[in-house]
């Protein structure tokens, strides 16, 4: 796989070097997290060389971060270049005619769910990711890296540098810090 990075971004042969080492560092935790995110096999390669040009944009400030936030810095940038690629395409698709056979309220009335359910599930998907946005860092990167990436204790352990045994701890605590803050706000809104 050839990457193609824009040189001029580049000053000089430190970032260069830099990059490359990143890139070779970071290339399957990039691709893991967009392709988590897309599940677009045809689009996974482009996503990826988007990521690292972002991240060449910011070579100076990546430079100075130690393990842990760089980890988390290219992790975010992932998803955020993800997240863009799902928005543009939603917004292209929803402009595309599909034809009368493709009755929308057909579709949502076979999905065995009522409508009243799949409310209150993405109202409880909300107040979950509203907790965790209030929890630690380490506690947020602990559960994405876990329950988004889908990544295993010692990967996590590598990124974070810790123990592999520790994960499961850090992992307990960060869940009970969110349950903790869910708890609290459903007692304030009860009030």
């Amino acid at each position: 796989m050839v990457i193609m990075l824009p040189v001029s971004a580049m000053e000089s042969d430190d970032d260069k070097a830099f990059m490359l080492n990143l890139y070779n560092d970071y290339y399957g935790l990039v691709r893991k997290t967009i392709y988590g995110i897309t599940r677009n096999t045809t689009e996974v390669e482009d996503l990826i060389n988007d990521t690292f040009i972002k991240l060449i944009e910011k070579v100076s400030l990546l430079q100075t971060l130690d393990c842990c936030r760089l980890a988390a810095y290219v992790v975010y940038t992932s998803k955020s270049v993800a997240i863009n690629f799902i928005k543009h395409r939603d917004v292209q698709n929803k402009h595309v005619y599909h034809g009368k056979d493709l009755d929308l309220s057909e579709k949502l009335s076979n999905r065995g769910d009522n409508i009243e359910d799949r409310i209150i599930r993405q109202e409880e998907i909300e107040e979950l990711g509203n907790a965790i946005l209030k929890l630690p860092e380490k506690y947020k990167d602990l559960l994405y890296f876990k329950y988004m990436l889908g990544m295993h204790d010692r990967e996590i352990a590598g990124i974070l540098q810790i123990a592999p045994d520790s994960v499961r701890q850090y992992l307990t605590r960060a869940r009970r810090e969110a349950k903790k803050l869910l708890d609290k706000e459903a007692s304030q809104r009860a009030e």
